[in-house]
């Protein structure tokens, strides 16, 4: 009997289980709240740059550490893409820029009180590390499973994910609030020391993946100079080629439109839950436990969703929840209305960026895959760009978030009408 899952896709799905640690603990939860607590304690801080000047508060410069990273991850990607693909190395580009989200974080253990530059710096680097991988890593799909399980294998690695992520950050939680039981002194000892857990958990876990998932070789031996010249030049063929290949062309439309609302919602939940509804830090925070531990069953539900009524349909509908999403959002005004929130936006989150990877797999040439899923990594990356930046300025202009978040339907919507004109592969 034919066991559910291979061990190749079990490895490949433990990637996930170890790389969102860095998401759930560094990015959403332990360290902005440190950075704006602890790093910039004293206030406004000023920034020197050559030539130039200038004052900003610890929210805004949390903002544009994210904004700066996303974008430098946006150029880099289909350059990564290209040049794995060339040589055919696409485990050894991941191993890369997994030790240098792994360095990144165990790094973050020596931020603390007016290190500023620095603890941006870094995390900067962890974030080019993590969204590098992931670009051979989501490429890696078309090596480990066969087209009729991408669905499945995605979903239950998003579905991963959610639980390696969520195990961790309560574990940290747990620590920061109750260092003794753990021998830890009182004082910020405990939240440096969660940094080190997420280089250790993320390493550790990502063994699997090198030791069990093949890829196909490079079809001859090159060194990296021509290995490069190749990729360069292989991303300038990929550029036209894309347009050429409509369906995926016009699936990354899609997919950059309601993935700007989804990645829009997971950064401003916390800030419209505190603004409007006044939410304190411990409402939040468990609100985001609820989101991950709902992601799990929530993945793995979608993907079977997905393989019953075809990708396209479990795509459609998921957009259509999320334009219910925000409309709930917009009227919401009691604090058991955010947890309702966080229930959906976890049943929902995982399935649909997992849905999503695996149906973007079946539109693009597999032997060019990590160069074509660069540009579905900067799709994600400019999401996480655009979508906050109309969020904050609908909320400067009108005053109000509430405004911010029906904005965010018009993503959805837009997405959504693309994806009606992408051809239906699996049903083809």
């Amino acid at each position: 009997m034919k066991a559910k899952y291979t061990s190749a896709e079990n490895a490949w799905c433990l990637y996930d289980w170890a790389n969102s640690s860095f998401v759930t603990t560094i990015i959403a939860a332990v360290l902005p709240v440190f950075f704006v607590g602890v790093v910039c304690a004293s206030g406004p801080v000023t920034i020197n740059l050559p030539g130039i000047s200038f004052s900003s508060n610890s929210q805004s410069l949390w903002g544009y550490a994210m904004s700066l990273a996303a974008f430098l991850v946006a150029i880099g990607a289909p350059v990564f893409g290209a040049v794995a693909d060339a040589g055919g190395k696409r485990k050894l580009f991941l191993g890369i820029m997994t030790a240098v989200g792994v360095v990144s974080s165990a790094l973050l253990f020596f931020s603390g009180p007016g290190l500023v530059g620095y603890t941006l710096t870094i995390v900067i680097l962890g974030q080019i590390g993590f969204a590098g991988a992931n670009v051979f890593y989501n490429s890696l799909l078309v090596y480990v499973t066969p087209p009729e399980r991408r669905s499945i294998i995605s979903a239950r690695g998003f579905a991963m994910g959610y639980l390696g992520g969520g195990i961790l950050l309560a574990l940290n939680l747990l620590m920061i609030k109750q260092p003794g039981i753990f021998g830890i002194p009182e004082g910020s000892m405990a939240v440096k020391l969660s940094f080190i857990t997420v280089a250790l958990w993320w390493a550790g876990f990502s063994i699997p993946l090198f030791r069990r998932v093949s890829e196909e070789p490079a079809s001859s031996r090159t060194n990296f100079r021509a290995t490069f010249i190749e990729g360069i030049r292989s991303l300038s063929t990929t550029l036209k080629s894309i347009k050429q290949h409509r369906q995926a062309f016009r699936f990354l439309l899609s997919f950059l439109l309601y993935n700007d609302g989804i990645q829009t919602i997971i950064m401003m939940a916390t800030v419209f839950g505190k603004a409007e509804l006044g939410l304190g830090s411990g409402h939040l925070i468990a609100a985001l436990l609820l989101t991950q531990l709902i992601g799990v069953p929530g993945s793995i539900l979608y993907g079977r969703f997905a393989a019953k009524i075809g990708s396209k349909k479990a795509l459609l509908t998921g957009i259509a929840c999320y334009i219910g999403v925000v409309l709930y959002a917009w009227k919401m005004t009691e604090a058991w209305q955010f947890w309702v929130l966080a229930g959906a936006v976890g049943m929902l989150q995982g399935g649909v960026q997992a849905i999503s990877r695996s149906f973007y797999s079946l539109l693009i040439p597999q032997e060019r895959a990590s160069e074509y899923f660069g540009f579905f990594s900067i799709s994600s990356r400019f999401a996480s760009i655009l979508g906050p930046l109309l969020f904050a300025v609908i909320g400067d202009l009108t005053g109000s978030t509430r405004n911010s978040i029906i904005s965010i339907s018009v993503f959805f919507i837009a997405g959504g009408i693309i994806l009606l004109t992408v051809k239906d592969t699996e049903n083809a």
